[in-house]
């Protein structure tokens, strides 16, 4: 009777808490926190998120709320207004709502725009006097970032890292980029635009 009172009186939040072990509670923890129809895998539609007690933080927020909280710092991370720095303390706190939700693909995603924020810090404090080698280096790890950004889906930061690079970009890189993806991804970019 009182547990049935305690589930029916329950608004948002209801927290069960084993004190030792049992066979019939990890049948209970895996029927609830796996999605209807699929075994053994944890889905969205679960009814329940599995929680360390020991981590009181993360027990503040459900693992949907966990990704919520970290799409809007990854979306603040992206916007134009916000100064690099910025957009790396938003894309850390995204980061670690991605891994506390479980979700390793976001939080990969998120990884890859950080390394690309922090190099566009790293680029703007190069020095001028830079040499053929060492511009050489800088372009091979501007390639690879580029690279990384496409492969996440994150092209209209591969716009920003091209504008941060291009004092860095032999004539001919520049002049391919522009001509092969550049002008296409600024294409879609003001296609969504008019279509907004």
């Amino acid at each position: 009777k009182l547990l049935y009172t305690g589930i029916t009186r329950c608004i948002e939040q209801l927290f069960f808490v084993e004190t030792s072990g049992s066979i019939a509670g990890d049948a209970a923890v895996r029927w609830l926190t796996t999605a209807p129809g699929k075994q053994q895998t944890p889905q969205r539609n679960a009814l329940a998120t599995r929680n360390n007690i020991h981590d009181i933080e993360s027990m503040a927020f459900t693992s949907d709320e966990f990704l919520s909280n970290g799409l809007d710092n990854a979306e603040m991370a992206s916007l134009a207004d916000v100064s690099l720095e910025s957009a790396l303390t938003a894309l850390d706190r995204a980061i670690w709502c991605f891994q506390e939700a479980g979700n390793s693909p976001f939080a990969a995603k998120a990884r890859t725009h950080r390394r690309s924020i922090q190099l566009r810090l790293d680029l703007g404090s190069k020095c001028d006097g830079m040499s053929v080698n060492d511009k050489t280096v800088v372009e091979m790890g501007i390639a690879q970032m580029m690279a990384s950004l496409v492969k996440e889906g994150l092209l209209f930061e591969v716009l920003n890292v091209y504008r941060s690079a291009s004092p860095f970009l032999s004539l001919y890189t520049k002049e391919e980029l522009e001509r092969r993806f550049i002008s296409k991804i600024e294409f879609r970019a003001n296609e969504r635009n008019i279509h907004c």
